[in-house]
């Protein structure tokens, strides 16, 4: 076929323009001995991160080795950032006033917040146990976050719940302009035996609706050596609480992921933290029964402590809100020889419904995965969400994981949140929220806070 003049021309003009689409394509056009090469787009400015997170461990012999070594690492960490807070994490086998001492000197405008841990401290580098001791630390520098720590002896106040209420009360007011509004969450680090009265003080000022979450700290053999840090000061009977306020996306989770049995029954006689009856019948011979004897057998002519095996065997209180049902583990501390009544780690009263749960080593190590998983399930979150994180583990729990078996924890923990660090401590009953219920202490429990940059 014969092509007319002006075919030819629409041809040549189509072909020169396919020519130079893939010379574009290659990124340069050669003209007149010159390579042109198209301008690149122009580069976006790398949005600022709004959290910048530190952290450090050590389990130096020297406790102020110790704390200049993790110090050290949180400084480098934050590239000249100053922190606004610093979560730290020690073992009662170091001094706790020569710790939080040394952090201060350090630190020295730097909020601090925590308390002691039983037997080690986690990091997303490991889980921490030292010849002495180990200690964790973890310092957050943001405008996007704030944070107000408060605390107060309990030996100060007449009641543990006048000692809640001023510790909130003070953290909230060291939070500034933003402490006249509710906080988003607060973190908590209390005392054995007081849980549930600081909660109520807690909550007389911000309400139900605000999650409470942390622990009772702990020490390693419960003999009382346990201590609270808020900012300068250590207390042996006290609490730590740090408001915190942000706009920006938070996920926790709070469980103790243990399996029900069909076993329950109705507390009909109780106080304070002993339960004398179940369904008009001894406590411990219900629970003996229910357990098969595989807990308080050989106590029941002795009395004495049963709380290693029950780990393996918490009790639990049902609690309901309409259609719901919720359970609040329990974890049994000894038996009465004489009236075979049952000491608890709760307060328990009469008419409470109980039940009874069991499992495993495999399934309390396990929670190290499902609960962080959980934190960001709360909040539709991602992995690669995670600015930084706060871990708090029921050391009872701990110690019934077999001890070559601990290292796993934190490995699991990464599995779930990725890279991002976090922060974990062992404590002696863990307090936190029921949707719909409002704050709660519990035991054998665990609970994990995600931070993220997220609005």
């Amino acid at each position: 076929m014969k092509l007319s003049k002006a075919e030819k021309i629409v041809i040549s003009v189509v072909i020169a323009g396919l020519i130079v689409l893939a010379a574009f394509s290659h990124g340069c056009i050669e003209k007149e001995g010159e390579m042109l090469v198209p301008e690149a787009p122009e580069e976006k400015p790398r949005e600022e991160m709004l959290i910048s997170v530190g952290y450090g461990w050590s389990d130096n012999n020297d406790e102020m080795k110790a704390v200049e070594e993790a110090v050290s690492s949180v400084r480098t960490q934050l590239g000249g950032k100053s922190p606004d807070i610093a979560i730290l994490f020690s073992t009662a086998g170091y001094d706790s006033n020569k710790v939080l001492s040394e952090v201060r000197r350090l630190l020295p405008d730097v909020q601090i917040y925590g308390g002691t841990s039983c037997l080690a401290v986690q990091t997303k580098e490991g889980f921490h146990v030292g010849g002495k001791g180990s200690l964790a630390l973890l310092a957050v520098a943001t405008e996007n976050i704030t944070f107000g720590v408060g605390g107060a002896s309990i030996d100060d106040f007449p009641t543990a719940r006048e000692a809640g209420k001023a510790a909130i009360q003070a953290a909230m007011e060291a939070a500034g302009e933003k402490g006249a509004s509710k906080p988003k969450l607060v973190l908590m680090t209390g005392s054995v035996g007081h849980e549930e009265a600081l909660l109520a003080g807690i909550e007389e000022v911000i309400g139900k609706d605000v999650p409470v979450l942390g622990g009772s700290a702990g020490d390693n053999y419960i003999t009382g050596e346990w201590r609270q840090f808020t900012n300068g000061d250590v207390y042996s009977n006290g609490i730590s609480l740090c408001a915190i306020y942000t706009d920006l996306k938070v996920g926790w989770a709070y469980e103790a992921g243990y399996l029900r049995s069909e076993n329950r029954g109705t507390i009909t006689r109780a106080e304070g933290r002993i339960i004398y009856e179940i369904d008009n019948r001894p406590a411990a011979e219900v629970y003996n029964e229910w357990t098969g004897g595989a807990v308080v057998a050989d106590k029941l002519a002795t009395g004495g402590s049963v709380l290693s095996k029950a780990t393996f065997y918490p009790l639990a209180k049902v609690i309901k809100n309409e259609e719901k049902e919720y359970t609040l583990s329990i974890h049994p501390l000894s038996i009465n020889a004489s009236d075979h009544s049952l000491e608890v780690f709760v307060n328990v009263e009469e008419g409470d419904e109980v039940l009874l749960m069991h499992g495993d080593w495999e399934l309390l190590l396990n929670r190290a995965l499902t609960t962080p998983t959980k934190a960001l399930e709360s909040e539709a979150l991602s992995k690669e969400d995670v600015s930084f994180g706060i871990y708090t583990f029921c050391a009872g729990t701990m110690l019934a994981i077999p001890e070559d078996e601990r290292p796993k924890m934190p490995v699991l923990v990464k599995t779930a949140i990725g890279d991002a660090p976090f922060i974990g401590t062992f404590t002696f009953g863990e307090q936190g929220h029921i949707r719909d219920i409002g704050n709660v202490h519990g035991n054998l429990v665990n609970s994990m806070i995600i931070f993220t940059e997220k609005a």
